[in-house]
């Protein structure tokens, strides 16, 4: 079941129509594991590898990023900038385009110390059709995030948050601050489930009925470029 389960979450990440609209300079590079976001591409001594877009029928965004870092990442890219995104309706296909970059080690070295830190965010169902919200706890105070937003919380210096989702029978993630600790994203359904299970880098898990599934590195600080906080 749980093999079923993962193989429909990653279908929905991979099964977007995806384009080469430009194709850059950059050849037989290594495929790389993970894209920095870029605010303003000339700022950097990079090289196009590609104009990427996706697109689908009313799809949603997350879905499109995915389909397109998958293909960007296996051509050597290591970095993108946002060009469009256009949504969708029963008429008209959602449309995502990027360009995707290869830059040099130096440039990935400042950009990585350049991006935000030891935040959790927590994004809320991948729907666009409705407003309802999932609810959870941090610390014990009652929180909830609505669909297509995220919930942002600051870790501080040597805090820790503990997250849980649903009651006794729920389940419970501890996250530690650490220096220089990338962002950490999850959420309640199976978007951008991050492998099989949850482990290690300073936080601890506790299993029972519920689900927080920790959300990839590479679709986490693209949607909250994109998305809203959840008021």
């Amino acid at each position: 079941m749980m093999i079923s389960f993962l193989l429909q979450v990653f279908s929905l990440g991979y099964s977007q129509h995806v384009e080469v609209v430009e194709k850059g300079m950059a050849e037989n590079l290594s495929p790389k594991e993970f894209m920095i976001p870029l605010k303003n591409a000339e700022n950097y001594t990079s090289v196009l590898v590609n104009r990427y877009k996706a697109y689908s029928p009313n799809a949603y965004v997350g879905h499109l990023f995915s389909a397109i870092a998958n293909d960007a990442k296996k051509d050597g890219a290591n970095a993108y900038s946002i060009i469009s995104y256009k949504k969708g309706d029963k008429q008209s296909d959602s449309e995502l385009i990027l360009d995707a970059y290869s830059l040099n080690d130096s440039e990935v070295e400042r950009m990585s110390e350049l991006l935000e830190k030891n935040t959790v965010y927590i994004f809320g169902e991948p729907s666009v059709s409705n407003d309802t919200a999932s609810k959870f706890k941090i610390n014990g105070d009652k929180k909830e995030v609505k669909n297509n937003t995220f919930f942002r919380a600051i870790l501080k210096e040597n805090e820790e948050l503990k997250i849980v989702k649903g009651g006794i029978t729920g389940m419970a993630i501890w996250i530690k601050w650490k220096p220089e600790q990338f962002n950490r994203f999850f959420s309640f359904s199976g978007l951008g489930v991050d492998g099989v299970g949850i482990s290690g880098n300073g936080m601890g898990v506790g299993f029972n009925t519920g689900r927080i599934n920790p959300v990839d590195r590479d679709l986490g600080y693209f949607l909250i470029q994109v998305l809203k906080e959840s008021q």
